[in-house]
């Protein structure tokens, strides 16, 4: 059970973010791996990366790396993928892109 609307949000947010970190091109891609337990939603770009001292920061409220951002987006997704008991976690490289992998049980 969960609330489509609010998922849907999210994975818009993370799409939206993959493309603006791409603003030469690239690819994004979306894997979906499942066991028996949970759900893996992958969102892999090839994006311009964000360096690892500021990951932590990530999620901060009014925290962001964009030019114009509010840093809300990325805060309200991880609280609602946490309302839905998952996770949420970042890892990327500097002019190699960003991995977002989205946890949620079944």
């Amino acid at each position: 059970m969960c609330e489509e609307n609010q998922l849907k949000q999210v994975f818009i947010n993370f799409i939206k973010n993959a493309l603006e970190a791409m603003p030469n091109g690239g690819n994004l891609i979306i894997k979906l791996i499942t066991n028996d337990k949970e759900l893996l939603i992958r969102f892999i770009d090839e994006g311009c990366g964000i360096p690892k001292h500021l990951l932590s920061k990530l999620g901060q409220p009014f925290y962001t790396t964009k030019e114009k951002g509010t840093g809300l987006g990325l805060l309200v997704s991880k609280r609602i993928i946490e309302n839905h008991q998952g996770t949420v976690e970042i890892t990327s490289e500097v002019n190699k892109g960003t991995v977002i992998d989205v946890k949620l049980p079944l």
